[in-house]
């Protein structure tokens, strides 16, 4: 599913794009190890709870259903919470210059999402 983004590609095309310093590059794949630490334990058990939905598509139970939906969307909560929070502290690093740079790489990735890719191509500049 969604997220299934490499996060040292990421790091270091952001590193790349933005002329991250070492001192700005090494704090930023520690909010971002840091990050993936805390979601590691809720990304294992939405896979768990997603295959428990998909079991029951021959024998559906909605209240047990219904109680695995909850718990999804408070996984999902947190875990959005977490990304926030990361990026707010990665932010916090950079200059006024590389956060216009992080600003416009932001909304051009926005713009990209949802429009179908060529396999194995990069998206246009």
């Amino acid at each position: 599913g969604g997220g299934d983004h490499d996060p040292g590609r990421m790091l270091t095309h952001m590193a790349d794009k933005l002329d991250l310093t070492a001192a700005q590059q090494a704090s930023v794949e520690e909010l971002m190890s840091a990050s993936r630490e805390a979601n590691q334990a809720d990304r294992q058990r939405l896979q768990v709870l997603r295959q428990q939905l998909q079991a029951m598509r021959g024998d559906f139970d909605a209240d047990k259903a219904q109680g695995i939906a909850d718990e999804i969307g408070q996984i999902t909560s947190r875990m959005v919470f977490q990304t926030s929070k990361t990026w707010s502290g990665v932010y916090q690093l950079l200059d006024a210059e590389q956060r216009a740079e992080l600003d416009n790489l932001m909304a051009r990735r926005e713009a990209h999402r949802g429009k179908p890719h060529k396999a194995g191509g990069q998206a246009p500049e």
